[in-house]
C-alpha cells in the first residue's frame, strides 16, 4: 500500500510509506515504491480532480464542517485515489475505512493532496469521513480504478 503527499501536508498509511507529490510521474516502479500524481486542483470550493479514476465515489466542495459520507458499498481490486484540499489555518483529517487515514495541514493557495492506495483486495462497506480543525473550506474527491500502483 503506498500513499503520496504534496509537501507540507501528512499522511499516515499503514505501511508508512511517503513521498512528495512534486516529483514528475513514474513510468513503473518496483514493489513497495510510491508513483507520483499530479496535484489536487487548487480551490477547495470544487472537488479534486482525480487523474485516473475510472469511477468516482465523493466529490464534496465549499465544505465547512466535518462530514461522514453514505458507504461506499464496494472498492474492487487495483487502485483508491483520494483528493484533498482546504483552505485557512488548521488542518483536515481523512478516515477511508481501515484502508487508509491522513491528515491534510491547511494552507491558503497550497495545491492540496492527491493519493494513490494500492488495494490488492476487495473491500465492502468502506466509509469516509472528514474532521476538520481549520478555519477556511475543504474539498474531498474518492475514485477507483482497476489499475494497482502496486505491482502483485
Amino acid at each position: 500500500m503506498a500513499v503520496l503527499m504534496v509537501t507540507g501536508c501528512t499522511s499516515t498509511a499503514s505501511d508508512g510509506h511517503r513521498a512528495p507529490l512534486s516529483s514528475p510521474p513514474a513510468q513503473a516502479a518496483p514493489p513497495g515504491t510510491p508513483t507520483a500524481v499530479p496535484p489536487a486542483t487548487g480551490n477547495p470550493r470544487t472537488p479534486p480532480q482525480l487523474s485516473a479514476a475510472e469511477e468516482t465515489f465523493i466529490r464534496a466542495g465549499g465544505e465547512k464542517a466535518p462530514r461522514t459520507f453514505p458507504e461506499i458499498p464496494h472498492i474492487g481490486q487495483g487502485t483508491l485515489e483520494v483528493g484533498v484540499i482546504c483552505s485557512g489555518s488548521g488542518t483536515v483529517d481523512v478516515t477511508v475505512g481501515s484502508i487508509v487515514n491522513y491528515t491534510v495541514v491547511c494552507a491558503n493557495g497550497d495545491p492540496g493532496q492527491l493519493n494513490e492506495v494500492g488495494l490488492r483486495r476487495s473491500r465492502n462497506n468502506v466509509t469516509v469521513s472528514v474532521t476538520t480543525r481549520t478555519s477556511g473550506i475543504w474539498g474531498l474527491s474518492v475514485g477507483w480504478t482497476k489499475d494497482s500502483v502496486t505491482p502483485g
